[in-house]
């Protein structure tokens, strides 16, 4: 295919990605670039875009949207991104049930941190949040919830980042086998 033909192709997928996905992919940019920069993260992983989604779906794209190591400690942790322009019903709807049970079931291996962008623009949001997932057991979330994880929109520091992949690990920690019936 010839340059003229890959940069119509790849103007006409900008043209027709859905505006949710647009903000979606511009809150992971900031979080990337603010919140989680290269100089303090290693990026080890990334979902895939929209455009390479809509051609071949690639089945990693259901994990959280990045993977980072924290280059002072050498630790693994994943983060998925969420920008909501405002709250809605008094909260946020940031997942749905499915996604929720999904991110639970990684953060048995590997911490998932959720980042919440709400307000502003998705490259500069107003607030946000970051939480571990391990705590979390609703799709939609107040501001009650929310609000003692609020941080910075800025590069999150490793005594700030710490206690939160902490909690995410005590949470993870295996709890007792329930206790077996005898069947006959």
């Amino acid at each position: 295919m010839n340059v003229i033909a890959r940069v119509w192709h790849a103007a006409r997928n900008e043209a027709i990605k859905p505006k949710t996905y647009v903000k979606g992919e511009t809150f992971q940019d900031f979080i990337r670039r603010v919140v989680f920069p290269a100089s303090h993260y290693d990026l080890v992983g990334k979902t895939h875009d929209y455009s390479v989604n809509r051609q071949d779906f690639v089945e990693s794209s259901t994990d959280p949207d990045y993977r980072f190591r924290d280059r002072e400690s050498r630790r693994e942790f994943y983060v998925e991104a969420k920008y909501r322009s405002r709250f809605y019903h008094g909260g946020v709807d940031w997942c749905q049930q499915y996604q929720l049970q999904r991110y639970l079931e990684i953060d048995l291996t590997t911490p998932v941190l959720i980042a919440i962008g709400i307000g502003g623009s998705a490259s500069n949001p107003e607030y946000v949040f970051l939480f571990p997932v391990s705590g979390v057991r609703y799709t939609h979330l107040f501001p009650s919830f929310l609000r003692p994880y609020e941080i910075p929109r800025a590069c999150i520091a490793p005594d700030h980042l710490h206690p939160l992949l902490e909690e995410s690990s005590i949470e993870r920690e295996p709890s007792p086998a329930p206790a077996l019936s005898a069947r006959t």
